[in-house]
């Protein structure tokens, strides 16, 4: 069993993995403000898997990984692999500089193409096609990997969540707290909170398939091969795309990565 972390701007996500089993057994997603809730499933963890081999992880959040690493640790005794651009290969990387991508983008991008290929890390499809995954968390990015492995690039837009904060913050309009997104609102609202929430969402949707309809133009211009999406992150739950998704693609990259390589 293998211990595996994805530590993202909001969230710290856990998944356990077997060896030959791209789908994680156990997964929870925890807020980087709770350390106690971080270190209760850790102990869960522990306690109820106790063959765990190791422990990696990826991280676009700095500020987490001493007390993630230190919790691993005292609970584990064991030092955590933390996952960087060297630990995976690529073809090729046409960011600047290459290692300024965020890990996770790179992570679920190769994870999509992995999963196309029916979990193999060796592609052995003559037909190009390009991978666009939409992550949908406190930044929406949106990153393309052909399938040779070789990265792009891509975008990065401002969350659902996170445009909705912004507006307190340049305008005169209150801030509200707010839960997890599970619906899309009616675009018709009564209400200071409901009329801002709508308008944070419906703005997600048009952006998203406005940006994902420009840039599948692009690669077949530039190209000439078809695209696949996969949606991922906070609110993919929301649908607001037509594709499927996939909520475990950074944990997938790095199994794919550190562990079904071995």
């Amino acid at each position: 069993m293998y211990l595996l972390s994805d530590i993202g701007n909001t969230r710290v996500k856990l998944g356990i993995f077997e060896e030959k089993n791209c789908k994680p057994l156990y997964y929870k997603a925890i807020e980087h403000s709770n350390a106690l809730d971080l270190v209760n499933a850790l102990n869960e963890i522990k306690n109820n898997h106790t063959d765990i081999k190791n422990v990696f992880y990826s991280s676009v959040s700095l500020k987490v990984n001493d007390l993630f690493e230190g919790s691993i640790e005292d609970c584990f005794n064991m030092k955590p692999h933390r996952v960087t651009h060297n630990d995976i290969e690529l073809k090729d990387n046409y960011y600047e500089p290459r290692d300024s991508v965020g890990i996770d983008r790179i992570l679920s991008t190769y994870a999509s193409i992995c999963l196309e290929n029916g979990g193999s890390t060796n592609n052995n499809n003559e037909d190009k096609y390009a991978s666009i995954v939409i992550d949908m968390g406190t930044a929406t990015t949106i990153s393309i990997m052909i399938s040779d492995f070789t990265f792009l690039g891509g975008m990065i837009i401002a969350g659902t969540k996170t445009s909705y904060q912004a507006l307190s913050n340049v305008t005169s309009l209150p801030y509200y707290e707010i839960g997890p997104i599970e619906s899309i609102p009616n675009p018709i609202n009564n209400n200071v909170k409901d009329a801002i929430m709508s308008g944070a969402i419906y703005n997600t949707i048009g952006t998203v398939n406005y940006a994902v309809s420009e840039t599948k133009k692009y690669i077949k211009s530039k190209y000439n091969i078809k695209c696949k999406i996969f949606l991922t992150g906070g609110i993919s739950n929301l649908k607001l795309l037509k594709c499927k998704v996939y909520p475990f693609l950074v944990l997938q990259g790095i199994y794919f990565n550190m562990i079904h390589k071995k």
